[in-house]
């Protein structure tokens, strides 16, 4: 793997969204009771809001789940009128909005408006809450929504999962720097990091934004014209073209959360052996020992502000897209570059093991 830092970051302008919090995430999917089943059985996640019928035009179902202060919305079309039922038949089931908390939804969106941000809904008030939305990427938003007084958490659940890390999303070749700009000049948002990287005969480009308060972070992906197909590519073409790949979770304490989460049925990508015989002479973990990590492949890499442990799940997704992974930092702000290879390898080897089932 080559990784070669890009220019110095790109600085921020003013912006009443810059410091846009993380709202709620929302999926949208074909079986909601199937779905809510498997982040509260596989995942520790509480209903907070029960499966209900929308009282507007009666054309879907929803749900919100949450843990810490991690909150998911899931939706399910009940009609073809309904957003929900062009994104699933587009791309199955998948995070269809990254909605974000402002204190003001209409200074907010008049800024997006003037830098650029196509629009999906003017500032509304839905249920004593204003909102609004523009697209994100692909058919993927951001709502906006008038952030409440004091963010509402609910206890951790048994795979001691927090809060949102970052989003990974996967672009088509060319369309990173729009993105980017979009992120930078209308959200007001940072690039903290910026890397070209190589393995063997795939590669990538990366771009990781992030709003002024740290607390809202996307990482951004183009494939690189490579010689063979990789795992980008794969993606945006089961996919459907550009979409969220996984949404990390943090835990404080990786190793446990694993085992907790197997335990009650998630799936993890297994790490190659070599991975762990080679650790010693790259770093030498904290917290975890090697034993533990190569028993729950866990991965680990480290920066210069400390070391971050991770591991992604395997995808439940009948097209083999989205995922998740948990992710434990000790200091670390870096993304697990390191690990890319390790990654790539993961999802090659289940892919051929998927292709040798067949």
């Amino acid at each position: 793997m080559t990784a070669s830092p890009a220019s110095p970051v790109a600085k921020a302008a003013s912006s009443p969204i810059a410091d846009a919090s993380l709202d709620h995430v929302e999926f949208h999917v074909e079986d909601l009771p199937v779905t809510i089943d498997r982040f509260v059985e596989g995942y520790g996640f509480h209903v907070v809001v029960p499966p209900t019928c929308s009282d507007e035009d009666g054309d879907h179902l929803f749900a919100e789940l949450r843990q810490g202060k991690i909150t998911f919305r899931v939706v399910q079309p009940l009609t073809t009128d309904h957003p929900a039922h062009a994104f699933t038949e587009a791309h199955g089931d998948g995070v269809a909005c990254i909605a974000l908390g402002v204190d003001d939804v209409a200074a907010a969106y008049a800024r997006l408006m003037t830098r650029g941000a196509a629009s999906m809904q003017e500032p509304t008030e839905v249920h004593g809450r204003t909102c609004a939305a523009v697209v994100a990427f692909g058919r993927v938003t951001h709502r906006l929504v008038q952030r409440p007084a004091e963010a509402a958490g609910v206890a951790v659940g048994f795979a001691g999962l927090k809060e949102v890390d970052h989003f990974a999303v996967c672009l088509p070749e060319g369309e990173l720097e729009d993105s980017v700009r979009l992120y930078t000049e209308a959200f007001g948002m940072e690039v903290i990091f910026e890397e070209n990287i190589s393995v063997g005969p795939i590669g990538m480009n990366s771009t990781v934004v992030q709003n002024t308060s740290r607390t809202l972070t996307l990482t951004l992906i183009e494939p690189a014209s490579q010689a063979e197909v990789g795992q980008i590519e794969r993606f945006l073409e089961r996919h459907g073209g550009a979409g969220v790949q996984h949404v990390a979770l943090t835990s404080d304490h990786v190793v446990q959360s694993v085992r907790d989460m197997s335990a009650k049925g998630t799936s993890f990508l297994n790490t190659p052996v070599s991975y762990y015989e080679l650790l010693a002479e790259r770093l030498t973990p904290q917290v975890h020992s090697a034993d533990d990590l190569r028993e729950s492949n866990v991965l680990v890499d480290e920066d210069h502000d400390g070391q971050l442990f991770q591991i992604f799940t395997a995808s439940q997704h009948p097209r083999g897209t989205l995922f998740f992974e948990v992710i434990e930092r000790l200091g670390a702000r870096s993304f697990g570059s390191n690990n890319i290879r390790a990654l790539y390898e993961a999802v090659e080897h289940q892919r051929a093991l998927e292709a040798a089932a067949r």
